[in-house]
């Protein structure tokens, strides 16, 4: 993730993944096509391999993989399995905003693939929220 300052309305999710499995993979470029589609640059992705980092489904209670939880704008919400399979269903349950962003052309967003130092640190799972 940059060191640069995200927007207050930057929707944020965190991925869970199992290594490089076929769902896994799947499960990244879905919600980056999703993410696109609908909320233009406008979001931040955190990936987490549970291969690496086993402790977390425990203390984040995943119980399936891929699963991708939204954490910002609150409430937390949760998708577990392909993304894709029911876009509509998953725009919907997400409620993301119901027109599709502009298709002009953009940077590609990068993926955060690096386990979270803070929660490595802490062990505590996600951040205390304010």
């Amino acid at each position: 993730m940059s060191a640069k300052k995200r927007s207050p309305k930057t929707w944020k999710f965190v991925l869970y993944i199992a290594g490089g499995m076929a769902k896994s993979s799947s499960a990244i470029s879905n919600l980056k096509q999703i993410c696109n589609s609908y909320l233009g640059n406008d979001y931040a992705i955190e990936v987490i391999d549970l291969l690496e980092h086993p402790e977390l489904a425990r203390q984040h209670q995943i119980l399936a993989v891929p699963t991708m939880i939204r954490t910002y704008p609150l409430p937390e919400k949760r998708v577990i399995g392909d993304l894709l399979s029911r876009p509509e269903s998953v725009v919907a349950f997400l409620d993301l905003p119901t027109h599709q962003a502009q298709t002009t052309s953009r940077p590609k967003r990068p993926v955060s693939t690096e386990y979270n130092k803070e929660i490595s640190e802490s062990k505590q799972g996600y951040p205390k929220k304010t």
